[in-house]
């Protein structure tokens, strides 16, 4: 994305008149770019209230509003979308105590006046003329900024300079103007609906964690640019491994065809179709997906996410009711914000030392980073992510939940650019109702000794298991921080067969999760269980969290990495319902 701004630069700032408009505030007044003109600048922002990189940028917007007022600046925020009711923008704004004054522009016509098709975009006026165009600046989390193109401009015109840079290409959403309804082969209510029914509805709409909602037409249709984008590079439905296609259980991934009516539905200018055609809408059950649970846990609720700065993590510890250990062979999550929360991950402590973190930090648990509870833990508990179902292990087959063993549920949050509060999520667990023949174990893979150069764009990392004993794996859970690019688990079996156990050529941080095997995949004993890892440290990652690079090393502040493989599995030979032999 910086080299696009840079391209940008190279190519010249706009430097063009800016024509004058007149736009109708949320209370029905006019408003005229023209009654602005005592001012020294006007700031055009073309924004809306769904596309999670504006809503990322408000705080800062806000915050450059707020700094300027009184140096002559007028911020104006224009909002395009056809797709956004004037209630719905209301609503937004009580909650996000957003100060900049809201146009609209319907059909988009003011849009197209300043030849605007992203959102956000940033237009700066002065003395009639367009002075820069484009990006806010240069990252979506402000932690991670490096160039204030806005402010810079800013100060440059304030201080009767031209900008150093005139114009970027804005990254974010396309702006949801009016268009013309036409007729296509692929419809939305025979071809696309069931796709995003399938796919997609159970994370983008209301009360979740997808920014927008997909499951009418008005917004599927809005949508449908980014839906060709993303899905076309699989960065959605969020499914990161590459290879073993119909291995995983739950996999979220779209087919070759499934991805062509997509992008064949965009190409046509999204056609409605009969309505007749429409499938019954998705259905999402309320209760417990696995049934009536055993016992439920609830993490302490009450946390309130800030508006604005990096994703956040925060540990919960939820007490062991019962005294006795339990055998659970399932479990299903709740989170308590569907909005805020990413994911969850469980873990177990038997140490006591969550409970010491907890009591020494004020407020609903404690921070983490992302890397773990801050503990050694005793064990795990799976986890959830938007998208995920809930499975039962095998019968006969369970996880020990051991006599006064707490469960610590890391929470990561993302932040949707207004206060969210965590009303604390809920844990359903289910024992097992057939004798334990064999216990879940895990085993992790890692190379504590890495260390990553200053500046190394592909620095290699590897790691290695020799399996003991046979055994069956059940999933597996690779990890690394913000560095981290590619990772891949590969076995290789005694008699040189190798098993792809996961591969993924795109790391984010932001989407772990432990990928479950439709079918345990057996590792007889000697098989060598590989983890090779690549990092990028070079300022050419947007996610280095330094500049300038500096050598990383092992550690569990999300600014250190780790090269990490976790193996929940099984021992073949083990049956706990025999006795157990006398030495």
């Amino acid at each position: 994305m910086r080299l696009i701004a840079m391209l940008a630069v190279l190519a010249g700032g706009p430097d063009e008149a800016a024509p004058d408009f007149t736009l109708k505030d949320l209370a029905g007044k006019n408003v005229a770019l023209a009654s602005l003109k005592d001012r020294k600048i006007v700031v055009l922002v073309f924004t809306g209230i769904e596309c999670p990189r504006g809503r990322a940028a408000e705080p800062r917007l806000a915050d450059l509003a707020k700094a300027y007022a009184e140096k002559g600046v007028a911020f104006l925020a224009i909002n395009s979308n056809r797709n956004e009711s004037d209630a719905e923008v209301v609503e937004h704004l009580k909650k996000s105590a957003w100060p900049l004054l809201v146009l609209r522009d319907p059909g988009g016509k003011v849009a197209d006046l300043y030849k605007v098709d992203v959102q956000p975009s940033a237009i700066v006026l002065s003395e009639g003329r367009v002075r820069y165009r484009g990006l806010i600046d240069d990252h979506k989390i402000e932690e991670f900024v490096r160039t204030h193109y806005l402010r810079d401009a800013l100060d440059a015109v304030l201080a009767g300079k031209e900008p150093a840079v005139k114009e970027t290409q804005a990254v974010g959403c396309s702006v949801k103007k009016n268009e013309a309804a036409v007729a296509g082969e692929v419809t939305y209510a025979k071809d696309v609906a069931p796709l995003l029914n399938k796919h997609c509805v159970a994370c983008h709409r209301p009360g979740q964690v997808g920014p927008f909602t997909l499951d009418d037409y008005e917004q599927a249709s809005a949508w449908s640019k980014e839906i060709t984008t993303y899905t076309k590079r699989r960065a959605m439905p969020p499914w990161k491994p590459t290879t073993n296609a119909g291995v995983y259980y739950n996999e979220r991934r779209l087919t070759d065809a499934e991805l062509g009516i997509l992008e064949r539905w965009h190409a046509a200018g999204a056609p409605k179709g009969d309505l007749k055609q429409l499938p019954s809408p998705a259905k999402f059950d309320d209760g417990w997906m696995l049934g009536t649970p055993d016992v439920v846990l609830k993490a302490e609720g009450g946390y309130v996410v800030g508006p604005k700065g990096p994703d956040e993590y925060r540990c919960y510890v939820v007490q062991n009711p019962f005294n006795e250990d339990k055998w659970v062979a399932g479990f299903e999550y709740r989170p308590g914000n569907g909005l805020a929360v990413h994911h969850i991950i469980g873990y177990l402590d038997r140490s006591g030392q969550s409970e010491k973190k907890d009591a020494a930090e004020a407020g609903p648990g404690y921070r983490s980073n992302g890397s773990g509870p801050g503990i050694i833990p005793s064990g795990s508990l799976g986890g959830w992510a938007p998208g995920n179902l809930p499975r039962r292990l095998p019968d006969g087959t369970a996880r020990l939940w051991k006599k006064g063993e707490r469960v610590v549920l890391e929470t990561h949050y993302h932040r949707t650019g207004r206060p969210e509060t965590d009303e604390g999520a809920q844990v359903a667990l289910y024992f097992a109702k057939t004798p334990v023949k064999k216990q879940l174990h895990v085993h992790m893979i890692a190379n504590p000794f890495l260390r990553i150069p200053a500046g190394a764009e592909r620095h290699a990392v590897a790691a290695q298991w020799v399996v003991p004993k046979n055994i069956s794996a059940l999933d597996v859970m690779p990890h690394m921080h913000l560095l981290g690019r590619e990772i891949s688990v590969v076995a290789t079996l005694p008699d040189g067969t190798k098993k792809d156990l996961v591969a993924i050529k795109d790391w984010d941080f932001n989407w772990q999760e432990t990928y479950q095997f439709l079918k345990d995949i057996e590792l007889p004993r000697g098989t060598k269980v590989r983890v090779d890892a690549v990092y990028d440290n070079s300022l050419k990652n947007p996610n280095n969290p330094s500049n300038p690079p500096r050598i990383v090393g092992w550690g569990e502040e999300t600014t250190d990495e780790m090269c990490i493989a976790f193996i929940h599995f099984t021992n073949d030979a083990e049956d706990l319902t025999k006795p157990k032999e006398k030495d």
